[in-house]
């Protein structure tokens, strides 16, 4: 079952094998695709790291030196019960979420950088999907450096980064419905930290939403994850929100 009307972005191309179709970058078609098409039973040949993800979803291989991030799309909530790995439609969202990240990395996001996604079609309109991305090493989430102290970043810089990065998303046109503490990554020298946003799946990449939107859900997230503030506080986030407002970010 072909993926609709699929668009693939420049510098990949599209392949179908049976059951399985598969979007891949040119220069990793070598290695990615045999990845894809083994997932998820069949990795017993690569060196895989670790796993994260609060859904268990994300595998972390080493094909032949090359780190690479793969995530499964997992259900959560009531549908997880039932329907945990299975999605339905004929414009399968590993492939949209491809499509809106790469879009929104050639307008300077800073966003992971997508290596390629796959479908396996079960049914006609129904199919389990992953998507491989880049890994950076010594990258902690917003809430694991806050929660845990794990890298000596200044605080100042951080929140600034962060605030940049969604004023940066927005002056693009991009809209991320799900921007979480575990959404986005900070890597980087300790006086110099970066930030990266993750995990685009129901993402835009245009939009006319405020920067206030992506703000707010980010705040509720902090306060679901630490309702007391002690890890992330109320100057943290006014220094968020600040610097998502300068002009120039």
């Amino acid at each position: 079952m072909p993926g609709g009307r699929l668009s693939v972005p420049a510098g990949f191309e599209r392949i179908r094998d049976g059951h399985m179709e598969i979007v891949a970058r040119h220069d990793t078609r070598s290695w990615l695709v045999p990845v894809l098409r083994a997932a998820p039973h069949d990795w017993s040949g690569q060196s895989v790291e670790h796993r994260r993800g609060g859904r268990g979803g994300v595998v972390t291989l080493h094909v032949n030196g090359r780190p690479c991030l793969i995530r499964a799309y997992r259900r959560g909530g009531l549908p997880a019960w039932l329907l945990r790995t299975l999605y339905f439609g004929r414009r399968p969202r590993p492939f949209r979420e491809l499509a809106v990240t790469e879009s929104l990395r050639n307008r300077g996001v800073p966003v992971a950088e997508i290596y390629g996604a796959a479908v396996q079609w079960v049914l006609p309109g129904c199919y389990r999907g992953w998507i491989a991305s880049r890994y950076i090493a010594e990258a902690a989430t917003l809430w694991e450096w806050a929660h845990r102290q794990t890298a000596t970043w200044d605080r100042n810089a951080v929140f600034r980064c962060v605030g940049q990065a969604v004023r940066v998303l927005h002056n693009a046109g991009g809209h991320h419905p799900d921007l979480n503490l575990n959404n986005i990554l900070i890597y980087g020298s300790a006086d110099s930290p970066e930030v990266c946003l993750i995990d685009f799946d129901r993402a835009h990449s245009e939009g006319t939403r405020l920067p206030q939107t992506e703000l707010a859900r980010l705040e509720r997230s902090t306060r679901k994850l630490d309702p007391q503030g002690q890890f992330i506080t109320n100057d943290d986030l006014r220094l968020l929100h600040s610097s998502c407002a300068e002009k120039n970010a």
